[in-house]
C-alpha cells in the first residue's frame, strides 16, 4: 500500500455528523434567482430571498405578507393562476412561464412542499441551439444508446452525449458500491484538458454523504452554476418555520460541498441522478473547470429526459449481460427442484444427483446443512466452521436470503478460512430446524484505486476547529483483502427461486406424508378392531378348552396316569397363558378405540390412588415410595393416566434384586414454557441400551416367562399408547446395575 505524507485525522472527529446535517433547510439560496413561499388560495407571501429588490424590483421588506401582485403583472398573475389549476405541483418544481420582471427574462417555477407553494426565479440563460436541433440531437442520442451491445459501451455513449448537449468539461458516470463508496465507471474529459482523468478511482462514502443522497433521489437534476458564488439568505415573516427546499432548484448547497468541488478545480456542475428498481444506482456528474456555467433550461430539461431514459435503459443493458446466465440459473434450478421430488432426500436431491447445488451458482464451494448434518461439495470450511456459520445465520439473517462478499466484517472470526469463504450466499428453507444451503467464494485480493487516502475524507482549517473537504485527490491505492468476487442480483434471485422450489418440494413431501400418516392411522383403527374382535371371540374356545381340561382332570385322572396328568396341567398352563395374552391383546385394542374423557388431573391424587392399589405388593416386597416434588396438574384422561403409573410402578417394584428398594416419583422442567417431563425412577437391574427401544414392543420381553414375576410383556406398549394418545411421549433412561428412569410428557394445560 502506498499513500502521500498526510495528517491523520484525530480521533474526535465525528464523520457521521455530516449524513445527520439537515441540508434541506439551508436557509439560502444560489444567487442566480430569487425564491418566495405563499400562502393558498390567498397567494400571499411569507419567506423571500433577501435579493428581491435585485431581482424582482421590490425589497423582501415591503414583499412579507403582500400579494403576489406585488411581483408580476396581471397577464403573469392570470397565467401563473391557471398553471396552479392545470399542475399538480407535487412532483417538484414545474416550469410555470418565462417573462420579464424589471427588465431581466426569469423562467418561473413553482412546486408544493411541506404544506407552502414554493416559487422560484432563475435568470434566464440563453440557448445557444434552437429546440428543433436540441431534439434533433436528443433523438440521435437515444438511437445511439439504444444500439450499445455492453452497459460499458451503453455509459460511455451516455456520458458523451451528455457531454456534447452541455458543453462541461468532465462527464462522469458513478455507481454507487455496496459499501457506501462510489465508482467513477465511465468518464468524458475534454481533450484540451490539463485536469487528471478520474476514470476507475474510487471515492469513500463520506464524499456523498446519506442527506445529500437523499436529496438526489428527491429530484433528477441539480445544477450550481457558480461556484463562487455568495448564498443568499432567506427572510420570514414572523413565526414562520424555516423551510424545507428538498426539492427546490435554487437551494444553496452545503458549504463543504462547494470546497469539495473547489479542491477539484470545478467551477461549475450539474448531477443527474440514476435510478435502478426505485433505488439510487448512481450518478451522472458533469464539471466545468475553465469558468462559471449555467446551463439553461431546455438543455437541462433535455438531460434530464436524458436520465430518466438512461436509468430505463441501464437497467435493461445490465440486465441482458446477464440474460445468458440468468436463463441458465432458471435451466438448473428446475433440475434441482426435479431431482428433490424424485428422490425424496435432500442430500441426494440437491447434492448427489447431476445437477448438483455445486453446478448452480458460480462458487468454487457449497454446503448443505439439514437437522444439524453438514453434506459438501468443492472447497469449503470444515464442518465445526460452517455449523457455527450456520448458528450466526440463524440469529442474524433477517430475510431468508443472506449475502457478503465480506463475511469477516460480519464474523471477524471467519479469517480462519477467508481463502475459503470470504463470501457467501445463504439460503434458509427451514426457521424451525435452521437448515441452510451456504455457497462459499474463497478471498480475492484487488488493488484499489482512491481519489485520496480513504482514511482521511476531511482537512482541517487553519485553527484546526472546523471540518474542510480533503485537498488531495492523488492516486492512492489500497491493498484490498478478505474480500471475494461480489454476488450478483441475478444471483440472489436465483437462490430465492430455489428457496421456493424447496419449499414446494418439502410442502408436497409434507402433504404426501399427512396421506399416509392418515392411512396408518386408518389401518391402525381397523387392526385395533380386529385385535379386538379377534381376541373377543379367541377367548370362548379357550374357556372351553380350559373347562374340558379340569373335567378330564377330575374325571379321568387316576386313569391316565402321572405322565397324562403332567400333560393336562400343561395343558392348563398354556391355556391360562394364552388367556393372559387375549386379556393384555383387548386392553391394548381398547386404548385405540376407547374415546378419553378429556379434564383437568391431579397428578398428586393419581399417583396416590396408584399406590394404594398396589398396596399389597409394595409392602410385600419392602419398597419404599418416594414422592420428589408435588406432582403439576395436566390435562387428561383421569383413570388412563392412573394406569400409566399403576404400570410405571408395578414394573419398578417387579425388575428390582436390591435388599433395599425403592422408587421415586416426580417431575422436571424441560425447558420449553412451563412444559414438564414426569418420571418414575428406580434403583433396580437397569436395561442394556441396545433394548431400549424393544421393551414398548408388544408381548416383547427381556427375560424368561417365569423370571421375576412373569407377565404378558404388554404394560409398556399399553403405557405408550396411553401416552401418545395425551399427546405425548415417553422415553427410558437406565444404567444396568444401576437403574431405569421413566420418562414422560404430557399435553399442557393451555392446550385444551
Amino acid at each position: 500500500m502506498s499513500s502521500p505524507k498526510t495528517t491523520p485525522t484525530p480521533p474526535s472527529v465525528d464523520l457521521s455528523n455530516c449524513d445527520r446535517e439537515q441540508i434541506q433547510y439551508a436557509g439560502a439560496i444560489l444567487a442566480h434567482g430569487a425564491l418566495i413561499t405563499l400562502s393558498e388560495p390567498a397567494l400571499t407571501v411569507l419567506q423571500a430571498s433577501v435579493n428581491c429588490m435585485e431581482m424582482l424590483g421590490v425589497s423582501t421588506q415591503e414583499l412579507l405578507g403582500q400579494p403576489l401582485e406585488k411581483v408580476l403583472d396581471p397577464l403573469q398573475m392570470q397565467t401563473f393562476r391557471e398553471q396552479l389549476v392545470r399542475a399538480s405541483l407535487s412532483d417538484g418544481p414545474s416550469h410555470l412561464f418565462r417573462g420579464f420582471i424589471q427588465g431581466i427574462e426569469f423562467d418561473v417555477f413553482g412546486h408544493r412542499y411541506d404544506g407552502v407553494l414554493i416559487v422560484e426565479f432563475e435568470r434566464r440563460a440563453q440557448e445557444p441551439r434552437g429546440a428543433l436541433r436540441l431534439q434533433s440531437e436528443l433523438r440521435e442520442a437515444f438511437a445511439a444508446l439504444q444500439a450499445a451491445p455492453t452497459l460499458q459501451i451503453f455509459l460511455d455513449l451516455a456520458v458523451n452525449e451528455i457531454r456534447k448537449f452541455t458543453g462541461f468539461d468532465r462527464v462522469m458516470a458513478y455507481k454507487f458500491m455496496e459499501d457506501g463508496s462510489g465508482w467513477v465507471r465511465s468518464e468524458s474529459l475534454a481533450t484540451d484538458m490539463d485536469f487528471p482523468p478520474y476514470l476507475g478511482l474510487h471515492y469513500p462514502a463520506s464524499d456523498i454523504p446519506q442527506p445529500a443522497r437523499r436529496l438526489f433521489s428527491l429530484t433528477w437534476l441539480r445544477h450550481q452554476p457558480d461556484m463562487g458564488y455568495l448564498p443568499v439568505p432567506m427572510t420570514a415573516a414572523a413565526g414562520e418555520r424555516p423551510l424545507d427546499m428538498s426539492c427546490a432548484l435554487l437551494r444553496s448547497v452545503s458549504l463543504i460541498y462547494v470546497e469539495y468541488l473547489k479542491n477539484m478545480g470545478t467551477q461549475s456542475s450539474m448531477v443527474m441522478t440514476l435510478m435502478k428498481e426505485g433505488k439510487l444506482w448512481g450518478l451522472i456528474a458533469c464539471h466545468h473547470h475553465r469558468e462559471p456555467k449555467q446551463v439553461p433550461y431546455e438543455t437541462r430539461m433535455a438531460c434530464e429526459f436524458l436520465a430518466h431514459m438512461v436509468s430505463l435503459l441501464m437497467s435493461a443493458k445490465e440486465d441482458l449481460e446477464n440474460a445468458d446466465y440468468k436463463v441458465s440459473l432458471k435451466a438448473t434450478e428446475r433440475l434441482l427442484v426435479e431431482n428433490l421430488s424424485r428422490v425424496k432426500d435432500f442430500g441426494k436431491g440437491l447434492m448427489q444427483r447431476s445437477p448438483t447445488l455445486l453446478d448452480f451458482i458460480r462458487a468454487p464451494g457449497v454446503a448443505l446443512v439439514v437437522n444439524g448434518r453438514v453434506e459438501k461439495l468443492g472447497q469449503t470450511p470444515d464442518d465445526e466452521q460452517i455449523l457455527s456459520l450456520t448458528k450466526w445465520l440463524a440469529v442474524n439473517m433477517e430475510n431468508a436470503i443472506f449475502s457478503t462478499d465480506s463475511l469477516t466484517q460480519h464474523i471477524p472470526e471467519a479469517a480462519s478460512y477467508g481463502s475459503l469463504g470470504s463470501g457467501i450466499l445463504a439460503l434458509r428453507f427451514s426457521r424451525l430446524n435452521n437448515d441452510f444451503v451456504v455457497w462459499f467464494r474463497p478471498e480475492q485480493i484487488e488493488t484499489v484505486n482512491w481519489a485520496g487516502d480513504p482514511k482521511k475524507p476531511v482537512d482541517f482549517s487553519d485553527d484546526g476547529q472546523r471540518l474542510k473537504p480533503r485537498l488531495s485527490f492523488a492516486l492512492w491505492k489500497e491493498t484490498v483483502r478478505l474480500k471475494s468476487h461480489p454476488w450478483s442480483q441475478v444471483e440472489c434471485e436465483a437462490a430465492t427461486a430455489l428457496r421456493t422450489g424447496i419449499l414446494e418440494a418439502l410442502l408436497d413431501e409434507a402433504e404426501e406424508l399427512g396421506k399416509l400418516y392418515q392411512d396408518m392411522e386408518r389401518s391402525h383403527s381397523q387392526l385395533d378392531a380386529f385385535a379386538y374382535i379377534a381376541a373377543h371371540d379367541l377367548k370362548e374356545p379357550l374357556r372351553g378348552i380350559n373347562n374340558y381340561t379340569d373335567m378330564l382332570r377330575e374325571d379321568y385322572g387316576a386313569e391316565l396316569g402321572e405322565e397324562g396328568r403332567s400333560r393336562l396341567a400343561t395343558l392348563g398352563r398354556l391355556t391360562q397363558r394364552m388367556d393372559d395374552l387375549l386379556d393384555s391383546l383387548l386392553e391394548y385394542s381398547r386404548v385405540g378405540r376407547t374415546e378419553f374423557v378429556d379434564g383437568e388431573v391431579d397428578l398428586n391424587i393419581v399417583v396416590a390412588d396408584a399406590i394404594e392399589v398396589l398396596r399389597p405388593r409394595i409392602k410385600e416386597q419392602q419398597t419404599e415410595i418416594r414422592i420428589a416434588t408435588p406432582l403439576p396438574k395436566v390435562m387428561g384422561d383421569r383413570n388412563r393416566l392412573g394406569e400409566v403409573f399403576v404400570n410405571l410402578i408395578s414394573n419398578a417394584i417387579k425388575y428390582n434384586d436390591k435388599a433395599v428398594k425403592w422408587v421415586e416419583i416426580g417431575s422436571e422442567s424441560m425447558g420449553m414454557g412451563d412444559r414438564q417431563s414426569l418420571f418414575v425412577r428406580d434403583n433396580g437391574i437397569g436395561i442394556r441400551p441396545e433394548h431400549t427401544d424393544q421393551i414398548f414392543q408388544i408381548f416383547r420381553r427381556l427375560h424368561g416367562r417365569n423370571e421375576f414375576g412373569g407377565g404378558s410383556g404388554a404394560g409398556l406398549t399399553i403405557t405408550k399408547k396411553i401416552i401418545e394418545r395425551h399427546f405425548g411421549r415417553i422415553w427410558v433412561e437406565s444404567t444396568p446395575g444401576v437403574g431405569t428412569t421413566f420418562r414422560f410428557s404430557l399435553k399442557p394445560r393451555e392446550s385444551v
